[in-house]
C-alpha cells in the first residue's frame, strides 16, 4: 500500500468532475493545499481525511493509494465474507470500471463484475424478503404480497438465490392457516412441482376446498402433478373430466393440452371457454385461439375468431372502432385475408 493519497484524490476528483477550488471551499483550505497534494510535495492532515471520505462518499482507507491486485483481492474477499452493501459495491464497481478501462480483454475482472452484480442483486433480494414476510404477518390474506414473495425468493438458476424450498417453507403455513388464499395455493404447487415434491402438492391439494368460478381448480392441478410425474394420459384423463360449461376450468386445461400439442382438444376447450361465460366475455381463450389458428394455417377460422373478439369489444365492452384495441383485430384479419388470397 502506497500512504501517498495525492493521486488517489486527484483520481477520484476528476472522476467527480470536481476542480481543486471546489474541493478547497468545501475543506476550507486553499487550492493550492490541494494541489500539493496532488503532486505529492505534502499530505492532507489527518484531521480532514473524515471529510475528504464524505466528499467522494468512499471509506477513509479508500483514500489510500492500493495496486490492482490488493483491490482486486479486497473485492475477492468481500465477496466471500461481506454483505454487498451499497458502499461496497461501489467501491468495487469503481475498481473494476479502472481495471477493464486500462484492458478490456480482463476476463479475471469481467467475471468478478458478474458475481458483484449477483451478489447485490442478492442482498437487495433478501431484504425485501424480510420486508415482505412482515407483511405477511400483517395482512396474510393479500395475494400480491405472496407473488412478490415468489418473485424474490421463488428460486433461480443461481445457487446464491433461495430456490422453491424457501418460499414453500415460509408460505405453506399460511396456506394452511388460511385456505381462502386460492392463488398462494396455486403457486405452492407449482412450486412443489418444479422441486418433484408430489406427495406433498396432493396432500396439500386435498387440505382446501376450491370455489366458485375457481372450483375445478383441484383438478386442473392434480392434472399437472401427474403430467410431471410422467403420468400423461392419466393427467389428461383429469383435465377431460372438467365439465364444459366451466369458463375457468376449460380454459385452464386447453392451456395445457396447447402444450401437449394436441390442437384439436385445445380448440374444443377454449371454444367451451367463452361460450360457458356470460357477457362481458373475458377474451384471453379467444386470443389463444386465433393465434393457434394462425399457426396451423387455418386463416379462414383465425379471421372468425379475430370477428368474434372485436364483436365482444364493441358490444360488451363499449369500445368504439377507433380504439387500439379494436384496431389490433383489424390489423390481424387484414393481414389473415392477404394470406386466404
Amino acid at each position: 500500500m502506497d500512504l501517498n493519497m495525492g493521486s488517489v484524490i486527484k483520481r477520484l476528483r476528476t472522476e467527480h468532475s470536481v476542480t481543486q477550488e471546489e474541493l478547497a471551499a468545501y475543506l476550507r483550505i486553499s487550492f493550492q493545499a490541494v494541489s500539493k497534494w496532488e503532486t505529492g510535495t505534502t499530505m492532507p492532515d489527518i484531521t480532514l481525511l473524515p471529510k475528504l471520505a464524505a466528499f467522494f462518499g468512499v471509506r477513509i482507507d479508500e483514500l489510500f493509494s492500493v495496486n490492482h491486485e490488493d483491490e482486486l483481492e479486497r473485492i475477492d474477499n468481500m465477496l466471500k465474507r461481506e454483505a454487498m452493501t451499497d458502499q461496497n459495491y461501489a467501491y468495487a464497481k469503481r475498481v473494476l470500471d479502472r481495471v477493464l478501462q486500462e484492458n478490456p480483454k480482463d476476463t479475471g475482472a469481467v467475471k468478478r463484475y458478474a458475481k458483484v452484480y449477483l451478489a447485490k442483486t442478492n442482498t437487495d433480494l433478501l431484504a425485501a424478503g424480510r420486508m415482505l414476510e412482515k407483511a405477511m404477518e400483517e395482512s396474510p390474506l393479500d395475494e400480491e404480497v405472496y407473488s412478490l414473495y415468489r418473485a424474490v425468493r421463488g428460486g433461480g438458476e443461481y445457487e446464491q438465490h433461495s430456490a422453491n424450498d424457501w418460499f414453500i417453507r415460509v408460505c405453506e403455513p399460511y396456506a394452511r392457516k388460511y385456505p381462502q388464499n386460492r392463488n398462494l395455493y396455486r403457486m405452492l404447487i407449482e412450486a412443489m412441482i418444479s422441486k418433484k415434491y408430489f406427495d406433498r402438492a396432493e396432500e396439500l391439494l386435498n387440505a382446501v376446498q376450491f370455489e366458485g368460478e375457481n372450483r375445478y381448480m383441484k383438478e386442473v392441478l392434480l392434472g399437472d402433478i401427474a403430467q410431471a410425474r410422467g403420468e400423461a394420459q392419466k393427467a389428461k384423463e383429469i383435465w377431460n373430466s372438467i365439465p364444459e360449461d366451466d369458463w375457468l376450468g376449460q380454459y385452464e386445461a386447453g392451456e395445457r393440452f396447447n402444450r401437449l400439442n394436441e390442437y384439436e382438444k385445445t380448440i374444443e376447450c377454449f371454444n367451451n371457454a367463452y361460450k360457458a361465460q356470460s357477457a362481458p366475455h373475458k377474451l384471453d381463450m379467444m386470443y389463444s385461439l386465433a393465434f393457434l389458428y394462425k399457426k396451423l394455417e387455418r386463416y379462414a377460422e383465425a379471421k372468425k375468431a379475430w370477428e368474434l373478439i372485436t364483436e365482444t369489444l364493441l358490444t360488451e365492452y363499449g369500445m368504439t372502432e377507433e380504439d387500439n384495441d379494436v384496431q389490433w383485430p383489424k390489423r390481424e384479419i387484414a393481414q389473415l385475408e392477404a394470406l386466404m388470397q
